[in-house]
């Protein structure tokens, strides 16, 4: 380590994603809006092969943010097939 970045200390782990299925893409960009509206950090990606959903896009956050999200799944009624961690 170079004594400019000692300071520093190690490097912060990566995060932890999570993704939301959605039966349909309008849920998946009416979420996005409603995410980024509170602040979560989140971004459309195409469903990862391992996985399966109707309309080819899940939303993926940052897996410490889940309970937010599931609360704003909730509260504004979203349809949602599964909420589901990346590994």
């Amino acid at each position: 380590m170079s004594p400019c970045n000692e300071h520093l200390g190690p490097p912060a782990p990566p995060p932890e994603w999570g993704v939301v299925l959605f039966p349909s893409v309008q849920g998946a960009v009416r979420t996005e809006r409603l995410l980024e509206r509170a602040g979560i950090e989140q971004k459309l990606i195409p469903i990862p092969r391992h996985l399966s959903s109707g309309c080819g896009f899940c939303l993926r956050f940052v897996w410490r943010d889940r309970e937010a999200v599931e609360g704003i799944l909730g509260e504004h009624k979203v349809a949602f097939e599964r909420v589901l961690r990346l590994d």
